[in-house]
């Protein structure tokens, strides 16, 4: 599939194939995360749960997604210079990561990814968690809001795929993953 992904009719850059495919893995383990939300009072931490292990992971991973170092994926960066309709959407939402982007940093680095030596470096940034404030409120808004444009972006690029890469084939398969995750 990775073949199949590279290959597309016009010239768009291999970095949007592979900028396509990790927006496909977030959109997966964001429905994931949700998925597992529950209300119910456990006697395991949030980070050894279901949902607290896909939380984590899938903050962690969208931090990387918008990433500054050069040798990463940074879909701000890699959607620009080529003509498509999410310009504007990409750029407020990544506006509205702009609040969250050190306390992502933290959490992948010290919780998601890399992981701490300490519990007081561990709860670094684990403040956009917190049920009971706007302020996670407003980042779970803005997951799902990804996760949609996500899927908007993903679907428009499947359409411009060389048709014997069997994009329709390989969009409905994906949508059939999320399916299980709705």
């Amino acid at each position: 599939m990775d073949a199949e992904m590279n290959k597309l009719q016009g010239k768009l850059p291999e970095t949007v194939a592979i900028s396509v495919e990790r927006m496909m893995r977030f959109c997966l383990l964001s429905w994931m995360a949700f998925e597992h939300a529950s209300n119910k009072t456990k006697i395991l931490p949030l980070h050894l749960t279901r949902f607290g292990v896909l939380l984590f992971e899938t903050a962690s991973f969208f931090y990387s997604l918008f990433d500054h170092r050069k040798d990463s994926i940074n879909l701000l960066k890699v959607w620009q210079g080529f003509d498509h309709p999410f310009g504007g959407e990409l750029q407020d939402c990544v506006r509205r990561l702009d609040p969250f982007k050190e306390e992502l940093r933290l959490v992948r680095n010290r919780v998601g990814f890399h992981g701490s030596l300490n519990r007081i470096d561990e709860r670094s940034g684990l403040g956009i968690f917190d049920v009971d404030s706007l302020r996670a409120d407003n980042f779970f808004k803005l997951m799902r809001d990804m996760t949609e444009l996500f899927l908007r972006m993903i679907e428009w690029y499947m359409k411009r795929m060389d048709e014997s890469m069997k994009p329709r084939e390989v969009l409905m398969e994906f949508l059939d993953e999320m399916k299980g995750h709705l």
